[in-house]
C-alpha cells in the first residue's frame, strides 16, 4: 500500500468516526467503531470495516448505516479535502470475534 493511500485511509477513518459519533442516532448502548478503511488504488471505493457492540445489534446497526449511507457520504465529502472522495461501503469486522473464539479454545486446551 502506498503512503498516499495509507494517509487517505487514516483521514477517512478519523472523519467517519466523528461523523458516526456526532450524526447517527444509534440506540442506547450500541457502539459502532470504525476499525479500518481499505481504499482502492484508483480512489473510487473504500471499504469501511466496523465493529458493533453488542454483537446482537449488528443487523439493526448495519441497516441504519446503509439507510443513512447517502447522508454519511455527503458529510464525508464535505469534511475531506480530497478532489474525489471514494464511495464508501460498510463491512463488518469479525476479527475481534475470531480472537475471542481462539482464546476460548486455548483456555479449553489449558484446562
Amino acid at each position: 500500500m502506498s503512503e498516499r493511500i495509507h494517509k487517505i485511509n487514516e483521514l477517512i477513518r478519523q472523519e467517519l468516526a466523528k461523523i458516526l459519533l456526532e450524526n447517527i442516532n444509534f440506540e442506547s448502548g450500541e457502539m459502532v467503531t470504525v476499525m479500518s478503511v481499505d481504499t482502492s488504488d484508483n480512489l473510487e471505493t473504500a471499504n469501511i470495516w466496523i465493529s458493533i457492540f453488542p454483537e446482537n445489534k449488528t443487523g439493526s446497526c448495519l441497516d441504519l448505516l446503509n439507510k443513512e449511507i447517502g447522508n454519511i457520504q455527503k458529510m464525508l465529502n464535505r469534511k475531506t479535502s480530497l478532489r474525489f472522495t471514494p464511495r464508501i461501503t460498510f463491512k463488518l469486522d469479525k476479527s475481534e470475534r475470531y480472537v475471542d473464539e481462539i482464546n476460548g479454545i486455548f483456555r479449553e486446551i489449558g484446562d
